[in-house]
């Protein structure tokens, strides 16, 4: 008997199809979500430990002679690599095996936090958060690539609330205890939890199925490296234009770098069977929405993670107490997640994002009604969470259900390039805002920067609300089409049976009439006459 790695049932040799133990079946689809929610904590984990750890960092003998600007490289040359491979490490995860993918961007993220650990230099320092971005974006849309592509479509949809809701789980733990870890550790410390996560989930990657829907193609190696540069060059352009000034010529020839790499990299996508962009995966209804819905999510998510420590700390918190009241969004993020896709069945995906949008744009207006931390903030807390909640699973499931199988990986790549960039371009707009006010009162920058999403909100939910409106007559027009294609393959189904039936009377005729012959039917004549 063959067992198939995942599924209910499978083929013997000299047999019909043989059940297959339910427990075993339910272990293998345990361990994908496992795996693919650890991936997601530890990222979001090591993101959070890498905004806590650069005001403490200064502290430390490899960076005390640096300013600040370098000090933040810590953070940017990570997001540089993640941004720059996430759409890459997606395809190629598609084409060459999400399993294989996984595995090597798990040891590369482990080493790399090994790396930064142990650093006793600053080239090293930044050598293993490279490595990290790397690996990051390898293991990122590899795993929940495999999830989707293992898992029943019934269960999808559950597997990427659970998926979205362990981001918030990630932030969580360092939040809470990421203080007590500073205080035990040093800034080291907070890098701990995210490296014995990826050696515990590497150890556990042979137990995966390989992938049974993966187009293995040559991929487009020369496009691949335009696009990778062309991110590359756009996120840098973008979060460091703020330090080198938005007209200087360091950020003028990033600018233009990014759009030229860019061009060539859709160039040769249109022309290479297995390009580095994959060009069908926008042309499916859906999935371009999705793209720009994530992309202003992440430019409202960024921002407010980015500056709710800076606001807290201008405030006169010390590092403990701002992780705790940073807590509730996540705690928001993790109950939101499974609860927006239960409201999606009743209202629509559109109506979850909408839903988010809303959330978001009334935890942005709380805020900047009671401008200084009191209870009005941990209320405005929780609906900023519970809108993060429900916009990460609308526009990934919208995302995830556009793509063909073999795309899993690869829309998962493209949706978080999205949302990366999105956050790039947030980050940047909130450090000149709050540099250059366009509000008085108090505050003023960080009131700027609410408005600023408040904004990103209001262009979210109106879109979405657009789309809800516009569902009943796009329902109406497919419903339309699928009753004529029912009714022409049941019109097909029916003459098909006719035909059929008319060429088995024929040929039993024609061996009667070969089996008895001619002869036999003299005397029947005779009789008759």
């Amino acid at each position: 008997m063959t067992l198939s790695p995942v599924g209910e049932r499978v083929a013997g040799p000299f047999m019909g199809p043989v059940a297959r133990p339910r427990t075993q079946v339910r272990g293998r689809f345990t361990v994908l979500r496992l795996i693919a929610c650890g991936v997601v904590i530890a990222i979001m984990a090591d993101s959070t430990a890498t905004t806590l750890a650069i005001p403490v960092l200064g502290a430390d003998p490899i960076a005390a002679s640096l300013p600040m600007t370098e000090v933040t490289w810590v953070s940017t040359v990570n997001f540089a690599a993640v941004a720059a491979l996430l759409a890459t490490a997606g395809r190629f995860a598609d084409l060459l095996g999400r399993r294989t993918v996984l595995a090597f961007g798990l040891a590369l993220y482990g080493l790399g936090a090994a790396a930064v650990i142990a650093t006793t230099s600053w080239p090293l320092l930044l050598g293993g958060r490279l490595a990290q971005g790397v690996g990051a974006a390898l293991m990122f849309p590899a795993s929940l690539g495999l999830l989707l592509g293992e898992l029943p479509a019934n269960k999808r949809a559950g597997a990427v609330a659970l998926w979205s809701a362990s981001s918030g789980i990630g932030a969580l733990t360092l939040q809470a205890g990421g203080g007590l870890l500073v205080a035990e550790y040093g800034w080291r410390g907070l890098f701990l939890p995210s490296a014995g996560l990826a050696a515990a989930l590497l150890m556990l990657t042979p137990m995966l199925p390989r992938s049974r829907d993966i187009a293995r193609r040559v991929p487009d190696v020369f496009g691949t490296v335009l696009l990778i540069g062309a991110i590359t060059a756009l996120v840098l352009a973008v979060s460091r234009g703020g330090t080198w000034g938005w007209t200087s010529g360091r950020t003028l020839a990033c600018a233009a770098v990014a759009g030229l790499l860019l061009a060539g990299a859709v160039a040769t996508s249109w022309r290479h069977a297995a390009g580095a962009i994959d060009m069908r995966l926008w042309r499916r209804p859906g999935f371009l929405w999705a793209g720009g819905a994530s992309l202003l999510y992440g430019a409202a998510s960024f921002v407010v993670l980015t500056m709710g420590p800076l606001y807290l700390r201008t405030s006169g918190f010390d590092p403990v107490t701002i992780g705790l009241w940073l807590t509730p969004i996540s705690i928001a993020m993790i109950v939101s997640s499974p609860l927006a896709m239960l409201a999606g069945r009743r209202i629509g995906l559109n109506g979850v994002i909408y839903a988010g949008a809303l959330a978001l744009g009334g935890g942005c207006a709380l805020m900047l009604a009671h401008p200084y931390p009191t209870w009005w903030t941990v209320l405005a807390a929780l609906l900023l969470g519970g809108g993060f909640g429900a916009l990460s699973t609308g526009t990934f499931t919208v995302g995830t259900m556009a793509a063909h199988p073999t795309q899993y990986a690869s829309a998962v790549g493209a949706i978080n390039t999205a949302r990366m960039l999105g956050g790039a371009l947030g980050v940047a707009g909130a450090s000149a805002l709050v540099d250059q006010p366009v509000l008085d009162g108090p505050l003023p920058g960080f009131a700027s920067v609410l408005v600023g999403c408040l904004l990103v909100a209001l262009v979210l939910g109106t879109v979405a609300l657009m789309r809800v409106a516009g569902r009943p007559r796009r329902r109406a027009a497919r419903m339309s089409r699928r009753e004529v294609e029912a009714e022409n393959i049941m019109l097909r189904r029916l003459l098909t049976e006719l035909r059929a039936s008319f060429v088995q009377v024929r040929d039993e005729a024609e061996e009667e009439l070969a089996r008895f012959g001619t002869r036999d039917l003299a005397p029947h004549r005779a009789v008759k006459n």
